[in-house]
């Protein structure tokens, strides 16, 4: 709707994770350069945490886009399932089986097997993503776990990406986790952007969507949607479109804090606010 009134070509604060709109903070860089050495060495199992809303799966589909000729990968979004049901859908994503097809595990693991050293005579390294891990059911877990096995006298022919909120670390440091966790060579964790990031977040992102060189947002607009999110993209991109379209309909060209203000207030009233949000409205 709003558009055209700003000289955009697409939404720039969509919620889905676009790798065209990703930001690199220092920390988002760092975090990309962990996830990069831990497939390229061949580390076998890397964790990656964050808050929601941090930018992890965006990360990761900008690394697997990246990645997409030199590595074969299967991304599970919804690991809330059984280790077969998981099974079953790595190996359709690796068209290794069609997904009715009804073999049992011991003939799934030896077509994985077979499937793996092939990829890796062919120097093709295998990953498996796990987004939102922290669903995963502990039981499920250890099977997994067990793929790691799959290797020869000299390398890793398997590895695997645990991404997930911060209960994620905690899980794997329960005492029947031992043997996973001494396994993740690379962890990283994401933590939410500072004041400057939050306001290079939000003109990179008009910028993306086509934007001039002008300001949309004041510093002092981009201060209060600092102050409400803490950093978060997430809700970055909640009260920056939630502005972007306020302004619209009052035909402001540019958007200062006074709108943003307004705007914060209707979101939390409509929305609701956790505890980053009761901080804003102590402050304000």
């Amino acid at each position: 709707m709003y558009k055209k009134f700003y000289g955009l070509r697409e939404n720039p604060f969509n919620l889905t994770p676009d790798p065209d709109f990703l930001y690199l903070s220092k920390v988002h860089q760092k975090a990309m350069a962990y996830l990069t050495y831990g497939l390229e060495s061949g580390k076998g199992f890397v964790q990656l945490t964050g808050d929601i809303g941090s930018g992890k799966t965006t990360l990761l589909k900008t690394l697997l886009m990246r990645n997409r000729n030199k590595i074969k990968s299967a991304f599970i979004v919804n690991p809330r399932a059984s280790f077969e049901q998981l099974f079953r859908m790595i190996l359709y994503q690796f068209s290794v089986i069609e997904l009715e097809s009804e073999y049992p595990k011991d003939v799934l693991l030896g077509k994985f097997y077979d499937y793996l050293t092939e990829q890796s005579k062919q120097n093709c390294p295998v990953a498996i993503i796990f987004d939102e891990a922290q669903n995963i059911d502990t039981t499920v877990l250890e099977e997994i776990r067990m793929l790691s096995n799959l290797e020869t006298e000299k390398i890793k022919l398997l590895q695997m990406i645990f991404v997930g909120q911060p209960e994620l670390r905690e899980i794997f440091l329960l005492p029947k986790f031992r043997q996973l966790k001494q396994r993740i060579s690379v962890a990283y964790h994401i933590t939410p952007l500072g004041r400057e990031d939050t306001e290079a977040y939000i003109n990179h992102r008009l910028k993306v969507a086509g934007a001039d060189e002008r300001s949309i947002f004041t510093r002092c607009a981009c201060d209060e949607i600092y102050a409400y999110s803490s950093g978060v993209p997430r809700l970055i991109n909640i009260a920056c479109d939630a502005t972007l379209l306020a302004g619209y309909v009052e035909e402001k060209r540019v958007l200062d804090e006074n709108i943003v203000k307004e705007v914060i207030s209707e979101l939390i009233e409509d929305l609701g606010y956790n505890t980053k949000q009761d901080e804003y409205l102590s402050t304000t």
